[in-house]
């Protein structure tokens, strides 16, 4: 669909729900009339979502600077050099502790805010398309019916370090209460971006050992293969699903990896985090 299409009933639900001076995407315009200021919106819509728009195919366009991935290897023994941790994640005694935040995705009541309840891989590379990741975590503090979990592709459109409306992103959360996984996509330009995709048993190890997520990306990054504690839990396509696969769409065929909290006041432990290109 054309984007300008897509962006018109954004521009229109906007116009009639604010009316501020201050309001951005240049809703604040006193001077313009209605149909100046949609046109303006919709311009300053396309320009910050450019590189994410969905192509007729059903992926997402992450055409730009490749920057060439090597194997990254973290055990946390001597910090966390790979990650950039932001706010309420450290090292300590050579683990990851990502949270607790005081609100993420799961708990933010208009799912359209940014969220930044994440930790990613800077020296993966922000276009890593097929690799084996693997990861150990397991509950540590906290909230358990609250969720966390791994980032399985990101494409930060603005470049703003947050999750927010022109991103794509697809991630695993995990829910040690309920004893189940759900696969969450943001879907770029949606007024409610957020969708669970996926959902089923973990089969977690007990109460402090810790689990292994492996995650495999191959065919140009358009499909992956999730296995935790050896065993399957989805093959995911961006298209031409086959038996047994998950279909999800929109796709992206490459982007970042990471970790991230979904829920607020739960904190997870992450450890021997591996990511190898296989390209």
């Amino acid at each position: 669909m054309d984007s300008s299409k897509r962006l018109a009933p954004i521009a229109a639900l906007l116009l009639a729900t604010m009316a501020c001076a201050s309001l951005p995407f240049g809703l604040g315009q006193a001077g313009l009339d209605a149909d100046d200021r949609v046109a303006t919106l919709e311009a300053e819509l396309q320009a910050a979502r450019a590189t994410a728009a969905v192509a007729p195919t059903g992926e997402v366009d992450t055409a730009g600077d490749v920057t060439p991935a090597e194997r990254v290897e973290q055990d946390f023994e001597d910090g966390a050099d790979a990650f950039e941790l932001g706010n309420s994640a450290s090292v300590e005694e050579g683990v990851l502790l990502l949270g607790p935040y005081d609100s993420c995705a799961n708990d933010v009541a208009n799912f359209d805010q940014p969220v930044n309840c994440l930790v990613v891989c800077q020296a993966c590379g922000r276009e890593l398309a097929e690799f084996r990741m693997t990861v150990d975590f397991t509950f540590e503090d906290g909230l358990s019916d609250r969720e966390f979990g791994v980032i399985l592709r990101w494409v930060d459109d603005n470049l703003d370090g947050m999750i927010d409306r022109p991103d794509f992103l697809l991630a695993l959360g995990f829910n040690i209460f309920e004893n189940r996984w759900r696969l969450y996509l943001h879907e770029p330009g949606q007024i409610d971006p957020w969708h669970e995709v996926g959902r089923g048993e973990a089969g977690f190890l007990l109460a402090g050992r810790m689990n292994e997520l492996e995650v495999v990306a191959t065919e140009g990054g358009g499909y992956m293969e999730i296995r935790l504690n050896s065993n399957l839990l989805i093959q995911l396509t961006g298209s031409e699903r086959e038996p047994g696969e998950h279909l999800v769409q929109p796709w992206a065929n490459s982007g970042a990896v990471g970790l991230l909290g979904l829920g607020r006041g739960v904190q997870a432990r992450f450890d021997n985090f591996v990511v190898e290109p296989l390209e």
